[in-house]
């Protein structure tokens, strides 16, 4: 199954980066590894020329949608889905299938107070002005800006209680997360108690 696939290939990422404690920037031989050039491994499944140590205008570039589009591309969706150095450009896609359109994607976006994630899913929400955005507003944004600034982590695990999760550039690395879940598997509010934008049901078989 796909789901499973791409979260083995999250996994195997994690596991790349030491389960978290590779930096982005870091590499031989004052490190063990290159981890600087993993992250070019994560831009170049987009066609970027990045690496952990590329600075632009004096500011490295957030490659957390690289991490997430190298790994929905490694495990084999195809054209299934938006590879994109930004969150929004994936989820809008998702979000128009929601509405019964672009039937040909691979993922469905739902809103988090109402469906449990399973592994393979992708969880998002939004940053910065857009931390506190809802599944409306994140929609809205994206159709008169076609930006917002957002972050999403792909689920690997479901557990009782819990969901854990894998996403690049969490502390300049590619780290796990364990996000809570209420009674009915639905995510709970993030830390700082903002709102989760959605969460995008996988639906490659």
């Amino acid at each position: 199954m796909f789901a499973d696939a791409l979260a083995a290939a999250c996994l195997a990422e994690y596991d790349r980066w030491d389960k978290g404690a590779g930096r982005e920037t870091w590499g031989t031989p004052e490190h063990a590894k290159d981890y600087y050039l993993f992250v070019r491994d994560y831009w170049k499944s987009i066609s970027k020329p990045f690496d952990g140590r590329t600075l632009v205008e004096g500011i490295r570039p957030a490659w957390s949608s690289a991490f997430v589009s190298y790994c929905v591309r490694k495990a084999g969706a195809g054209k299934q889905f938006k590879y994109s150095e930004a969150h929004c450009h994936y989820i809008y896609p998702a979000m128009q299938r929601a509405d019964g359109q672009n039937e040909g994607y691979g993922y469905i976006a739902r809103p988090p107070e109402t469906y449990a994630p399973k592994v393979g899913d992708i969880v998002c929400a939004g940053r910065l002005y857009a931390k506190n955005y809802t599944y409306d507003q994140a929609k809205l944004r994206y159709q008169a800006d076609s930006f917002y600034p957002s972050h999403g982590d792909i689920v690997t695990e479901v557990g009782k209680n819990y969901v854990r999760a894998v996403g690049g550039n969490i502390r300049d690395n590619v780290d796990m997360k364990k996000l809570e879940t209420d009674a009915n598997g639905f995510l709970k509010l993030r830390e700082g108690k903002y709102p989760w934008i959605c969460v995008l049901e996988c639906v490659i078989p």
